[in-house]
């Protein structure tokens, strides 16, 4: 249970894992989940309204084993702010 480390970990959409953890992503909030895949017990989390804070609806995302990327959505409009971060 997610909002076990923060009540705000809720909503999301879609997800992705780097073979090492896995990742889902915020459709509400901006804050990015990060868990190992093999205990679930450590849970890491990414703000990205810390960085700026339109970035808070997105649809999916996906890795290129460096970086993971989440899809921008509506956001109470449409937009395309496609947020990019270390895994």
């Amino acid at each position: 249970d997610l909002t076990l480390t923060d009540p705000a970990l809720n909503g999301f959409w879609g997800g992705f894992t780097d073979g090492t953890h896995g990742y889902v992503v915020p459709n509400g909030n901006g804050k990015v989940a990060r868990f190992g895949m093999h205990d679930f017990n450590v849970v890491e989390i990414l703000d990205l309204t810390l960085t700026d804070p339109d970035l808070k609806r997105f649809a999916g995302g996906f890795t290129d084993g460096v970086y993971g990327y989440v899809v921008p959505n509506y956001n109470g409009d449409y937009f395309g702010k496609v947020a990019r971060f270390n895994l």
